[in-house]
């Protein structure tokens, strides 16, 4: 089997129904239009990042990082969603994508990666410290409808 990993530029209907049943795997359901929709927002921005791990020809993994401007502290990149085929997982694609958005930071000259995990995610805790990262801090996440 091929595997590659790959920097979107343009993203088909085809990838968000890929992206989709990958993302409803952690439990985020999507309707694969608005999925479709916000990707190509993605692939307008200048501050945003979606690479994908293909085998054959299908991706079998997916992240997107994004820029983060912070008035408190200096310049970052965050990953907003990791996501590998649980078929495929302890293959090295995780890794490989967070290498893939390491490499694009750097090209816009930043070294900090950063990545919110949830809590009850602890095989996701300890597949990011094993390949370096290091817990910073605990967050509660309050949100309201407007």
């Amino acid at each position: 089997m091929e595997k590659t990993i790959s920097q979107l530029f343009t993203v088909t209907i085809k990838d968000a129904e890929e992206i989709t049943v990958l993302s409803s795997q952690l439990g985020y359901e999507n309707e694969v239009e608005n999925l479709f929709e916000r990707a190509q927002e993605i692939m307008k921005s200048k501050n945003d990042c979606l690479f994908v791990a293909k085998l054959d020809g299908h991706i079998v993994g997916w992240i997107h990082g994004f820029l983060a401007i912070r008035i408190e502290s200096p310049l970052f990149v965050e990953i907003a969603g990791l996501v590998v085929d649980s078929h495929w997982q302890k293959q090295k694609i995780g890794k490989s994508l967070i290498e893939a958005v390491k490499e694009w930071g750097k090209s816009l000259g930043i070294t900090k990666i950063r990545v919110r995990c949830n809590i009850i995610r602890t095989e996701s805790h300890r597949f990011y410290e094993s390949i370096g990262f290091s817990q910073n801090k605990q967050q509660k996440i309050f949100e309201i409808e407007t």
